[in-house]
């Protein structure tokens, strides 16, 4: 089971496994997901709301024409570079800087201690979002995407294993969360250092009715009901 198919980012990889007809897709388990141009929060209380104003020549000035990007080859590494062989929003001849994650990060974190302005590939969920109040722009040439980069998060099964696991695959099916949520779970586990387990258990603690709904119709290995209490 996969709780990541990041839709349209893996589009390619989905339709070849769902025609090959080698698994079942449980839905969109994260509400709110979206990736594209992204800007730090002080970046857009200054005004910057859309992608159509990165060019401007004031705007261009304090972003140095320069737009920080993950790994070259990646499906959003393509987007880029097709936007900027377009001249997309005035991106022509913009450097596009490309890294890893982690390496775009950095040059984040760096600008962010600053204040200095930033554009880069954004996506939420992740601790990017709530680290540097990011904001994901506007961005009507949909160069990440319709609807402003809008994405799903797919639970993903093998058929074999939904059809011999009906119970589980309820239960998976079912789960749902916000894209703020899952944000803040993997900034406390990988950015504040909590356990999984704690972070996990202190947000069942605080969610006992979003847990409930999860959970029904699913019932325990001993046929039960399950409760939380």
């Amino acid at each position: 089971m996969f709780l990541g198919g990041w839709l349209p980012a893996q589009q390619k990889i989905y339709d070849a496994a769902m025609q090959s007809d080698a698994i079942v897709d449980l839905g969109n388990n994260v509400e709110g997901a979206r990736m594209g141009f992204a800007v730090p929060g002080y970046v857009h209380d200054a005004g910057i709301t859309s992608a159509e104003q990165l060019n401007e020549p004031e705007n261009r000035e304090r972003f140095g024409a320069e737009f920080y990007s993950i790994e070259s080859g990646s499906t959003v590494g393509e987007a880029i570079h097709d936007a900027a062989d377009n001249d997309v929003y005035g991106l022509g001849d913009w450097d596009i800087r490309e890294s890893s994650t982690a390496g775009m990060l950095a040059e984040v974190d760096a600008a962010y201690r600053d204040q200095r302005w930033i554009a880069f590939y954004g996506w939420t969920p992740h601790w990017m979002a709530p680290k540097y109040d990011m904001v994901i722009l506007d961005d009507p040439e949909s160069v990440y995407g319709r609807e402003n980069g809008k994405s799903d998060i797919r639970t993903v099964v093998r058929r074999d294993f939904s059809e011999a696991n009906p119970n589980l695959t309820r239960f998976l099916d079912q789960v749902v969360f916000s894209a703020e949520e899952q944000s803040q779970f993997i900034d406390e586990f990988s950015q504040q250092g909590k356990d999984l387990e704690e972070v996990a258990e202190q947000w069942i603690e605080s969610n006992p009715e979003q847990v409930q709904s999860f959970l029904e119709g699913v019932t325990t290995r001993d046929g039960e009901q399950p409760t939380i209490e």
